[in-house]
């Protein structure tokens, strides 16, 4: 993986989430939009938000759980 993959990757949950600001919001966006690897794991990320938010069922641990595993398995 190249560096600068590295450098944006984990900044995908904050993006995805619309807690980046200014000029690293930009910069992440703009990786995004050229990285097909970054591009797909937030698409995956989104979807996995969406269905969390769902299932109202489902606990804040549990959320989380999935956040980290989705961390640890990146494609």
């Amino acid at each position: 993986m190249r560096l600068d993959h590295l450098r944006y990757r984990r900044y995908l949950d904050a993006f995805v989430d619309g807690e980046l600001d200014g000029d690293l919001r930009g910069r992440v966006a703009g990786h995004v939009a050229a990285c097909p690897m970054c591009a797909r794991d937030a698409d995956v990320t989104v979807h996995v938000k969406h269905s969390l938010a769902r299932h109202r069922g489902l606990t804040e641990r549990a959320a989380d759980r999935m956040r980290l595993w989705i961390r640890r398995h990146p494609g």
